[in-house]
């Protein structure tokens, strides 16, 4: 269980939806045995267990034994998908549902690292800059909601640190600070030798002349105050999480070349500096 700080209500909500992931995986086995031409009665006699406890798995009672789901997987010739299934949705080790969202890892997290391709991570952007990131980005949002949106993201920064101060790295490159006016260029070098100043932060840039060619959207990875790890990626259609159980191996060597292709934090703040 994480040590995510939450209300009754949200703990209420948080159980809710753990029930939810339960249910979520009755449905699977339900669609699964009808797939596979089975009555309630006709599976649970192959895989030696009863109708009643059958229909109550599927209905999200109980959550099944992992003997029981090998059973039940042989029995419907699944070769191992209702145990991968089974795994995914109900391993300690998963997300809990109220965890599937990248502000709410970002609150539950003791580390963070950041890996953005082309811009100043969001959390690290200062008004002027968040502010032309929003208007390029939605190009039919009126000016109000864009001078909200950035009030929203700029205060970000400061509310992690009051919440649960996590360690944060991030890597992007020199050319999201190069490639904007000299105006918003000092305001965001500025920014973050302040937030340098204050600790809990270290930036890594890549320098001018390499590409982070394995990366092609802002990536997240946190290691959680409860211990376990998950990922975050940015896609046009929204933000994909990821649990230590998903395509979290592949993610993680990506993050890990990203630091190695780019500068020391030393270096790093130096060129910074220098944008002044």
């Amino acid at each position: 269980m994480s040590n995510f700080s939450a209300t009754g209500s949200d703990w209420e909500m948080a159980l809710n939806l753990w029930d939810m992931v339960e249910q979520d995986f009755g449905t699977y086995l339900s669609s699964e045995r009808k797939r596979a031409g089975h009555t309630l009665r006709r599976l649970a006699a192959k895989s030696n267990t009863s109708s009643s406890t059958l229909s109550r798995w599927e209905r999200g009672h109980f959550t099944p034994a992992r003997d029981d789901i090998i059973k039940l997987d042989k029995a419907m010739g699944l070769n191992g998908a209702l145990v991968h299934k089974w795994e995914v949705l109900t391993s300690p080790s998963a997300l809990l549902p109220w965890m599937q969202n990248a502000g709410k890892l970002e609150e539950s997290a003791s580390l963070i690292e950041y890996v953005s391709p082309v811009l100043v991570p969001g959390l690290l952007q200062s008004p002027a800059y968040a502010s032309m990131v929003f208007r390029e980005g939605q190009p039919l949002t009126p000016p109000s909601e864009i001078e909200r949106l950035t009030a929203v993201r700029c205060a970000r920064h400061q509310q992690l640190r009051a919440r649960n101060a996590p360690e944060i790295s991030s890597v992007f490159p020199v050319t999201a600070l190069t490639c904007v006016t000299e105006k918003v260029r000092r305001e965001e070098a500025e920014h973050l030798c302040n937030l340098l100043d204050a600790g809990g932060l270290s930036i890594h840039l890549v320098p001018e002349g390499s590409v982070l060619v394995g990366i092609t959207s802002p990536m997240l990875m946190v290691r959680l105050l409860s211990g376990g790890k998950a990922a975050s990626a940015d896609h046009l259609t929204g933000n994909v999480v990821y649990g230590e159980t998903d395509n979290f191996d592949r993610l993680s060597e990506l993050v890990k070349r990203a630091f190695a292709q780019a500068l020391p934090p030393k270096q790093s703040r130096k060129v910074i500096e220098e944008l002044l």
